[in-house]
């Protein structure tokens, strides 16, 4: 056919014009520059696969004809052009035929092949590539992506850029976006609609391809965790049980939410068939403590593997000068670049191009070889092609041809013109399948960025921002090009918008970093600030800083806050500002602090007759006291927020949170009942005014409200509104919930006999509460899971876990949950004969009875009752049963009666009483076989038969005893027990 008329270019020519679309929009919808299109159109570039499905999707090409598309798009080859088909490692193309020979890496590479036969067992491979710039670690890397590639593993490359290390996520966007862009919809659509969601926050582009649900609010901790998993899933759904390659380079310069994915991902590579490789340069280590920690924590990976790269030797640089056979040249050059790869490549260039004669290069001013040998190539730019390097310079590391055009000013063939020479020089690098440019080292940039004279550097600097600026580029790339331009205003701008954007993406470190920077450049620059004020800057970062646990910092943030405030005569914003350092006091478990705020903040409400914002910070104080143990204020405060409530007839959020938080003074007063009462009219509201956060936590409370001993024994609603709880949880992706919600219902399986899989699910609930760091949870963890054990009779497992929970609250200084882990280790204790353990139970009971923490208080008194009986003491067993006994009747607590019955029989057959024994071990058989609770079940039968009561109850507690062990059957807990 004729190739003007029929070529693919001018096919897809006529596509784009018939559909009313311009290069500069097919280009936008397509996510490549004008340039590309401009040279597909042109037949001088064919597109990657990627490109070339982007392009049949934007132009409407029906599905039956796309097969044919993508083989013409793919066919197409311009001859004496760059062969497209190759996919770069990031932005740079694989090795090409003159990048000269892969000299040196053999043992290294061949280990690489090893470890990627080997994924096929299952098992993944994390290897750190460690080495000096310019040493070889992205060629290395280049060359396992093209092995990998030509046997058709699915291979994703991506690295870390020094200009974009406070932008969060720039690596793992891009490798999202290519998993995604691989990845058929089909795969897509098998995701959870929770992490489909979670990844078009990151990525957008992937709501063009699969239907995407809507995101709820949410706590970034919680989100962050959600999102790494997603993105873990898509990884693996691409997979598809094959091997993947996942590459990231230049890791020194990952950004910190970035950072905590690669580790994230590193962890989950032992159990995949995935192979990660980290490149980084070993001169970081020292000066960059992120780096540092994040490559210690990874080699301590059991399936990790340190790769450091040695210079090469002298027989590398003969071979990397095998068409010129001067071995004296290749010893000098050997000597004078100490086998830095880059180096020798550097001088290799331009020994071929004649920029050095090979008689002089020994006499090349090579100190530590790379700046000056950088230079010495610089300076054999011509002098066009050289400003045009300057402006590649300032944009950074990786651009595009339309960004540079528009900012060079230049005409477009002059342009491509000085790019082509740039290219063949080898001081840049095309992927011209999507019309980027890269530095072939990020040394040729940084020489070339410092010999721009500063007043060209600044203007260049406005000019790469102007143009950027509308174009839907990242906020904080704005934001550095404005600085460096001393643009302030803009920059200040830019920088608030980084910050907030850095937030959303729950990046909390880098949200930091910009606003510190945005402080700074205000406090230097006051003209900036135009409509806001600097005190509004030390509000945001406060809030930052208090949600990212710099309590110090937020503290002087928010401090300068309330004296301004108070300086202009604004009582409210001071008040209000009180009431956020009380609450980031808190945050940081300094209670002290919080309610001395917090009371401030209330006298505050009371002289301003506010009593709206009486109720909520009445709420707030309650919520302190019950997180330092203090619940009998707390019950009084949030009695007081409840009567404002209902006095003002408020039906708001205030009104939800201060049901809400009576409840949990109810429910930790052992009073179940009543709280059920308040969790329910919270309930009530926060449907009113559509909160499914409360929904879903009053539901939650509810659960905990009828289980075991802490409240009515009532399983089977317990797990009914557990169950509900978890819906919404995971409808409205909340899920800062869902970690109480799923042990609840594991407490819930193992109290009604299910020990194997209620282990299981409290094993990953804890795992899960500790990735997030959510100690308060993590300590109840542990305190079902004690039950658990305990149970089972797995005391010295129960004493470790006890002591490992308790370390964990003394480091926390949080007193939360502290008497119930007392009691566990010390009923443990004692059944493993250590009877040493009444002093720490007196006072972890002191602690509850006066604090009025009943479901603290009971498990005490169980400890109590049965040290009494393990020493003898039957009268002191007998008065502890008989509180018990008196608790439990008062709160309408049937299975806590049942257990004090159990107690006051122990005691009284020790005392020879067996018919009054007797009648209290009858009554609670059938009370814990009422309930469904298993081992309260099992003892009161076993107790029976001893005291000779009929074969049927010894029947019975056999029966029992087999069913706890057949629950245990599979499961980590099979040998134990």
């Amino acid at each position: 056919m004729e190739e003007h008329t029929n070529s693919f270019g001018y096919w897809l020519r006529r596509r784009r014009k018939a559909l009313d679309l311009t290069q500069e929009e097919l280009a936008r919808r397509v996510s490549c520059s004008r340039f590309a299109i401009r040279k597909i159109e042109a037949d001088e570039r064919r597109p990657s696969r990627r490109l070339a499905e982007r392009l049949a999707e934007k132009l409407a090409i029906a599905p039956q004809e796309r097969g044919a598309f993508l083989d013409a798009a793919r066919a197409l080859r311009a001859a004496g052009r760059m062969d497209l088909d190759r996919q770069p490692l990031g932005p740079a193309p694989a090795p090409e035929a003159d990048a000269g020979p892969f000299v040196g890496r053999g043992n290294e590479y061949g280990l690489l092949i090893g470890l990627l036969a080997h994924l096929t067992g299952g098992t993944g491979h994390v290897v750190l590539i460690e080495g000096e710039p310019g040493i070889g670690k992205s060629r290395l890397m280049q060359e396992l992506a093209a092995y990998a590639r030509g046997r058709g593993l699915r291979t994703l490359a991506t690295r870390c850029y020094e200009i974009e290390r406070a932008m969060p996520y720039q690596p793992v966007i891009e490798l999202v976006t290519q998993a995604a862009e691989l990845a058929p919809a089909a795969t897509l659509q098998k995701l959870a609609p929770v992490s489909l969601a979670e990844i078009a926050a990151l990525v957008p582009a992937l709501a063009e391809r699969v239907a995407v649900p809507g995101l709820s609010a949410d706590f970034p901790e919680a989100r962050r965790a959600r999102l790494f998993r997603a993105i873990a899933q898509l990884l693996d759904a691409l997979a598809d049980g094959r091997q993947l390659v996942v590459m990231v380079d230049d890791l020194q310069w990952a950004d910190d939410a970035s950072a905590q994915f690669l580790h994230f991902l590193a962890r989950q590579a032992a159990s995949q068939p995935l192979l990660l490789l980290y490149a980084y340069r070993d001169d970081a280590l020292a000066s960059d403590e992120q780096l540092s920690v994040l490559v210690a924590s990874l080699r301590r990976e059991p399936h990790a593997r340190h790769m450091p790269l040695a210079r090469l030797q002298l027989a590398d640089t003969r071979a990397l000068l095998q068409d010129f056979g001067d071995a004296q040249l290749a010893a000098r050059l050997h000597r004078e670049t100490e086998g830095n790869a880059f180096f020798l490549t550097s001088m290799l260039q331009a020994l071929r191009e004649g920029e050095i004669a090979a008689g002089e290069a020994g006499e090349l001013p090579l100190p530590d070889a790379l700046r000056a040998s950088v230079r010495a190539r610089l300076a054999h730019v011509p002098p066009e092609a050289r400003a045009t390097l300057d402006v590649a310079a300032v944009l950074g590391r990786h651009f595009d041809f339309d960004t540079l055009l528009a900012v060079a000013r230049e005409p477009e063939e002059r342009l491509l013109g000085a790019l082509d020479t740039l290219v063949k020089r080898r001081l840049l690098r095309e992927d011209a399948a999507e019309g980027f440019y890269d530095f072939s080292h990020d040394k040729v940039r940084e020489v070339a960025y410092r010999d721009i004279g500063a007043a060209r550097r600044m203007l260049l600097h406005r000019a790469v921002a102007e143009a950027l600026e509308g174009s839907g580029e990242g906020e904080a790339r704005l934001a550095e090009h404005y600085e460096r331009a001393h643009v302030w205003k803009k920059a200040l701008h830019y920088l608030v918008l980084a910050a907030e954007r850095s937030q959303k993406l729950f990046a909390m470190r880098d949200a930091l970093h910009w606003l510190a920077r945005a402080v700074e450049l205000a406090e230097a620059h006051p003209d900036a600030l135009q409509e806001r004020s600097l005190v509004d800057l030390y509000e945001q970062r406060g809030a930052a800083r208090a949600q990212a646990g710099q309590t110090h910092g937020a503290v002087t943030d928010i401090q300068r806050v309330i004296d301004a405030a108070r300086a202009r005569g604004d009582r409210a914003k001071a008040r209000d500002g009180l009431i956020q350092l009380g609450m980031t006091y808190r945050r940081a478990d300094d209670y002290q602090r919080a309610s001395a705020c917090l009371d401030e903040a209330l006298a505050e409400c009371g002289a301003m007759k506010d009593e709206r914002r009486a109720a909520d910070t009445l709420y707030h104080l309650g919520t302190v006291m019950w997180s330092d143990g203090r619940n009998r204020e707390a019950i009084a405060f949030h009695e007081q927020a409840v009567a404002i409530c209902e006095r003002l007839g408020l039906t708001d959020l205030v009104a939800v949170q201060a049901y809400h938080g009576r409840g949990e003074a109810h429910f930790n007063d052992l009073a179940p009942r009543a709280a059920v009462v308040c969790y329910e009219r919270s309930i009530e509201l926060a449907r009113g005014i559509g909160d499914k956060s409360y929904e879903c936590e009053n539901l939650m409370m509810v659960g905990w409200a009828c289980t075991g001993c802490m409240g009515l024994g009532d399983y089977a609603r317990a797990g009914a509104v557990f169950q509900a709880a978890l819906d919404i949880a995971q409808r409205a992706d909340l899920q800062w919930h869902m970690g109480p919600t799923l042990l609840g219902m594991d407490h819930v399986r193992a109290c009604t006999g299910r020990y194997g899989e209620a282990w299981a699910g409290m094993s990953k609930t804890l795992r899960w509460l500790e990735s997030l760091r959510q100690t308060r949870y993590q300590l109840m963890a542990y305190d079902v899971m004690g039950n658990l054990l305990l149970d089972l009779g797995l005391h010295e497992r129960t004493v470790e876990l006890s002591e490992r929970a308790l370390a964990l609250a003394q480091a926390a200084r949080i007193t939360f949950w502290r008497p119930r882990l007392e009691a566990n280790l010390a009923i443990a204790s004692i059944r493993l004969g250590r009877l040493d353990v009444a002093a720490r139970l007196e006072n972890a009971m002191q602690q509850a009875r006066a604090n009025r923490e009943g479901t603290q208080l009971v498990r005490c008194l169980e400890g109590l009752a049965e040290l009494a009986l393990a020493r003898g003491d039957a009268a002191t067993g007998l008065r502890v049963a008989d509180e018990l006994l008196g608790l439990a009747e008062r709160g309408g607590l049937e299975e806590l009666a049942a257990l004090a019955r159990r107690w006051r029989a122990a005691a009284l057959t020790a005392q020879g009483e067996h018919e009054a024994a007797r009648q209290m071990l009858v009554l609670a058989a059938a009370s814990a076989e009422q309930a469904g609770r298993v081992r309260l079940a099992w003892e009161a039968h076993a107790a029976l038969s001893a005291i000779g009561q009929g074969e049927s109850h010894r029947t019975r507690a056999h029966e029992l005893a087999a069913g706890m062990r057949a629950s245990v059957q599979g499961s980590e807990l099979t040998a134990c027990v």
